[in-house]
């Protein structure tokens, strides 16, 4: 019987002594928010197409949602915004892992 209680409590030991080593790493991405004047204003990003940020009278919070974020990978990121044919913005954005950076349009 003895044997035994040994057996069991030697079993328990060595498995209470396991041990688990691992990482978590979220995955790489930022993110641009775009606040401001947003009428009338097309965006340029690194070398990409331009795109169009909604703005208008219909639901105000509706447009808020469709500007809220645009994922991008960390890094440098060259941005360009466009009122019509005129150019108001043009920065170079460094980006950190897992930060939303805003770019204020005027």
């Amino acid at each position: 019987m003895k044997k035994v209680i040994l057996l069991i409590l030697g079993i328990m030991i060595l498995h209470a002594c396991g041990y688990q080593e691992g990482i978590v790493q979220k995955g790489e991405k930022s993110f641009i928010k775009f606040t401001g004047n947003l009428e009338n204003v097309s965006v340029q990003l690194d070398d990409m197409d331009e795109f169009v940020l909604k703005s208008g009278p219909d639901s105000e919070q509706s447009v808020r949602d469709d500007n809220k974020l645009y994922q991008v990978s960390p890094g440098r990121h060259s941005i360009k915004v466009f009122r019509g044919d005129d150019l108001i913005v043009n920065r170079i954005l460094l980006l950190d892992n897992q930060t939303t950076t805003e770019v204020i349009i005027p």
